[in-house]
């Protein structure tokens, strides 16, 4: 069983159905409402277990209720949650996710108080022994000493490369093996409207690095060198979109912890991330491992 270090956010998210989404001011009565885990790496290592894969989570949460209950949450879907540190004082991560009949989200994010602190307990020996280290732009601090043992163990690492409140992480950016971007994340750095244009445009500044973008319904795009490649997913009744980029990332860092080449798993990623946008919730739509592999036996 391949293992992959997880590092990052840790968030509780409540999320909302609603009839549509906001374009100004105003007060949305929801349908449906339900509670789940969330953040980019947690979710990441969620998707990590579901796969057959061993996720090791380094985080931190406030010693309160919400640090409780995500902590407890990721325990039961598999996540070895030993490296998720408890802070006295701190408050834990909370989102709210507004959800419409088309699958897409609004997301309103407090990332916690007294959460960014130095990364004192992050094992170098643990990560050391995973075949991936996945890191998001949450927690800095964390994910830039995780990168550091990646680099000094020649372990594969992957950075989930989105907007965030913290400027500082940018310069995670030049510290990954593998950078995967969102698309506003790609354009905001780049400067680029286009996909393509904006990683040719970093590639200067990235010479090394894989460069990556998940682009929704197209699916995803990368350089390897200065080779561009495409892959569309196919083609699917999208019912939730939330968490499918979380999922796309946990997916690929476990393929490369399996030893796969960046083509399959990019394949086995946005198969993985497609079957997650046919069913309703975050990490309750993570699909299985026999789910994935059955879609890859499939021609698309």
């Amino acid at each position: 069983m391949a293992s992959v270090a997880c590092v990052g956010m840790t968030v509780h998210d409540r999320i909302l159905s609603v009839p549509s989404l906001p374009t100004q001011a105003t007060k949305l009565y929801a349908s449906a409402v339900s509670e789940a885990g969330g953040g980019p790496a947690a979710t990441a290592a969620v998707a990590i277990a579901a796969l057959r894969g061993q996720a090791r989570l380094f985080g931190r949460v406030g010693a309160d209720d919400t640090g409780a209950v995500i902590r407890a949450e990721l325990a039961r879907y598999g996540v070895d949650v030993a490296g998720v540190a408890e802070l006295a004082g701190a408050q834990s991560a909370w989102s709210a996710v507004a959800v419409d009949p088309a699958g897409e989200r609004l997301i309103l994010n407090f990332p916690g108080r007294g959460l960014q602190v130095e990364p004192a307990w992050l094992d170098p020996a643990g990560i050391g022994a995973c075949g991936a280290v996945l890191v998001d732009m949450g927690w800095p601090l964390g994910a830039s000493r995780a990168l550091a043992i990646a680099r000094e163990r020649g372990i594969p690492s992957v950075l989930d490369a989105d907007l965030g409140p913290l400027p500082e992480a940018a310069a995670l950016i030049g510290q990954a093996e593998h950078v995967v971007f969102s698309e506003p994340a790609l354009r905001h750095h780049s400067g680029e409207a286009d996909p393509a244009e904006g990683l040719r445009a970093l590639r200067a500044r990235l010479p090394r690095a894989v460069l990556g973008v998940t682009t929704g319904p197209d699916g995803y795009l990368w350089l390897e060198g200065n080779e561009p490649h495409r892959l569309a997913p196919p083609r699917v009744t999208v019912v939730d979109t939330l968490g499918a980029g979380d999922v796309f990332h946990g997916a690929y860092a476990l393929a490369l912890a399996e030893g796969a080449s960046v083509a399959a798993a990019a394949r086995f990623a946005v198969a993985a991330a497609t079957l997650k946008c046919t069913r309703p919730g975050g990490r309750a739509g993570v699909p299985s491992r026999p789910e994935v592999e059955g879609l890859l036996a499939q021609p698309w």
